[in-house]
């Protein structure tokens, strides 16, 4: 597959997403200094995809991507589930420093976010360090040319912890290589596309015969795996950017603080 990172609007929308930077971490005890938690930082996520019917017409994608390694990753404790200073545990909307980030993508006309996911962690050497789990599949992912699943709507910056199914997910890694911060990602999107099926799986398009008669010819549409890999060092407190013509992430590491 042919991978653009940073391409056209998503270069101008992500830049413009690093100025809008992080709210300010939360203010420390009075009298006494923010200390850093040894090996601990929050990550948060928003994942967001192009509207744009004909994004990505220009690229070419590869029929059947893969999918990310979703049974090997770790998936996230429930906010405040089991107490303070877990590994993995999600943490609820007060915790969220890309709220303004969420909104804006939001009201734009052409960028809908899709998830927003916000969690706590130690950190690790990258050859041990696990991924862990970002959104819900619906089912068993389907092959592409299958028909779609049934997905709900987009989940609000409080749904830290996907209860419904949306039309992305995929594994998440943070882990040091020696001094600095990494971060590996692996996203699959699913969307229709300009293909249907037929009730017995036969793909059908604008330039199929017309169906014989008698023959049932309610067509649902054909999903389309459209995946996002890639892996980049990252600054703690500074925003980062995913992306290629379909869809993007935006994340943002800061170190914990008491």
């Amino acid at each position: 597959m042919k991978t653009t990172l940073a391409a056209g609007g998503f270069l101008a929308l992500l830049l413009a997403a690093s100025a809008w930077g992080a709210a300010p971490a939360p203010a420390a005890t009075p009298g006494a200094a923010a200390a850093p938690v040894p090996n601990w930082y929050n990550v948060e996520v928003i994942v967001f995809r192009a509207t744009d019917p004909d994004a990505g017409a220009g690229e070419t994608w590869a029929k059947d991507p893969g999918v990310p390694d979703w049974n090997t990753a770790l998936p996230l404790n429930a906010p405040n589930s089991v107490g303070p200073a877990v590994p993995y545990q999600a943490l609820s909307p007060v915790g969220e420093q890309l709220g303004d980030a969420w909104t804006r993508l939001k009201h734009s006309k052409g960028y809908e976010p899709l998830l927003h996911v916000t969690w706590t962690q130690p950190i690790s050497d990258r050859a041990t360090a696990p991924a862990i789990r970002i959104g819900v599949p619906s089912s068993a992912v389907p092959a592409a040319g299958s028909i779609v699943p049934a997905v709900s709507a987009a989940t609000s910056p409080s749904a830290t912890v996907a209860s419904v199914s949306i039309p992305v997910y995929g594994t998440a890694k943070l882990s040091t290589t020696g001094p600095y911060l990494h971060f590996d990602l692996d996203l699959v999107l699913q969307r229709a596309s300009s293909k249907t099926v037929t009730p017995t799986g036969a793909t059908i398009d604008a330039a199929s015969p017309a169906p014989a008669a008698g023959t049932a010819t309610t067509a649902l549409p054909a999903v389309q795996l459209f995946r996002l890999r890639h892996d980049m060092r990252v600054n703690g407190g500074k925003v980062a950017y995913f992306d290629n013509p379909m869809f993007g992430a935006i994340v943002l590491v800061t170190p914990v603080r008491h």
